[in-house]
């Protein structure tokens, strides 16, 4: 996926998330495009995408339209995906990592590390990121050495925010968004780490913990902005 879709969808994503674009609100393929003024093509990609995860239906004619999903319909995807790709993680580190899987997830460490590197988030290191996260949980998932895993995930792929290593960019408010994304980062090392010396259990436990972050961390990083006297407009551009 070029870089321009993945900045379409990561953005749209979040406005669907947000509440930015309410349930039955039509989105089309010449407007979004217009919007946020990228061609056609890097558009349907990313329209294909959303609805494969679920977060918008096909109209019977032109376009799209946002599917109503409630948080306990995303709750319930993300636990399910959080527990497989545990367990991948997992049979991972019992089966020990093939070489192939290690490069890939250097490589993914390696370009989210130059990400936050930087003393501001680039729009560009920022779609790459979204690649580099997506490499990671993949590699995981399809390499673990137990294709019954990624077939049982195939199953829910669908579901809202099932997909591996989905993100929803806040451009707004890019300080916020590098503290969010040092996290995983983190956690993407603590991961590869446990899975190269193939303990088990601590991958299990880390990638169990990164997979809850897109629920988890959210009202912790409002909240502490919020205790420690942050800016409202920053503190209102969280909720």
């Amino acid at each position: 996926m070029s870089s321009s879709s993945q900045r379409v969808l990561a953005v749209v994503r979040r406005q669907i998330l947000n509440g930015e674009r309410m349930p039955g609100e039509k989105i089309t393929e010449v407007g979004i495009a217009a919007e946020m003024d990228v061609s056609r093509t890097p558009t349907r990609t990313a329209l294909a995408t959303l609805a494969a995860e679920g977060l918008i239906e096909k109209r019977s004619g032109r376009g799209f339209t946002v599917r109503s999903i409630s948080s306990a319909d995303v709750e319930k995807s993300i636990a399910v995906r959080a527990a497989l790709e545990a367990l991948a993680a997992r049979t991972m580190a019992e089966n020990g990592m093939p070489k192939s899987a290690e490069d890939a997830l250097l490589q993914s460490i390696a370009y989210t590390e130059k990400v936050l590197d930087a003393d501001e988030p680039d729009p560009d290191y920022m779609d790459g990121y979204q690649e580099a996260n997506i490499l990671f949980h993949e590699t995981i998932m399809y390499q673990c050495g137990n294709d019954l895993i990624a077939h049982a995930y195939e199953r829910i792929a669908m579901l809202p925010l099932a997909a591996l290593g989905s993100l929803a960019f806040d451009r707004t408010n890019p300080r916020r968004e590098l503290q969010r994304l040092t996290v995983g980062h983190s956690q993407h090392i603590i991961i590869f780490d446990a899975i190269k010396k193939r303990d088990a259990a601590r991958a299990e436990a880390m990638m169990r913990e990164h997979s809850h972050a897109t629920l988890n961390y959210a009202d912790l990083f409002v909240k502490r902005i919020y205790e420690t006297g942050g800016a409202a407009a920053e503190t209102a551009a969280l909720k």
